[in-house]
């Protein structure tokens, strides 16, 4: 099973892109004994919540890592170089993998604050998410 995100990449022109991406779900399993683990999940090496003001733009950036926001209240915009804008509201995740170049920029989607988490990729899965992509653009 997947869930779409929407991902902000960087190209080789060092312009950004924003596409659909469908992320692999990860699935927990409980055992004979009653213990519960969870298949397929990744590692991540940072993560925090963040409240953005209503009021408060950003200009061009690239992401600083690789990694996911996932907006948990309130709603912002992002833009790639291309002009490609996309709202993000409670539930939808972005997979950051904007890392070099230009970057992108964001800005709030409404008049209340705007809460997101963010996550840092773990060890290995930056890769993981840049050979989805690579898959995901190839069968355009």
């Amino acid at each position: 099973m997947t869930r779409t995100a929407v991902c902000i990449y960087a190209e080789a022109d060092g312009g950004s892109r924003l596409v659909n991406l469908a992320i692999p779900l990860t699935r927990k399993v409980i055992a004979e004994d009653g213990t519960a683990h969870w298949e397929g999940i990744a590692p991540a090496s940072i993560w925090g919540i963040a409240s953005g003001d209503p009021n408060h733009a950003t200009d061009w950036h690239p992401c600083g890592m690789a990694g996911l926001s996932i907006t948990l209240e309130g709603e912002w915009e992002i833009e790639a170089t291309d002009g490609t804008r996309r709202r993000l509201g409670p539930g939808d995740v972005l997979v950051m993998l904007d890392t070099t170049g230009t970057g992108h920029r964001s800005w709030p989607g409404g008049e209340s604050r705007c809460l997101t988490m963010g996550v840092g990729f773990g060890e290995g899965v930056e890769d993981q998410m840049r050979a989805l992509l690579a898959e995901t653009l190839a069968a355009r």
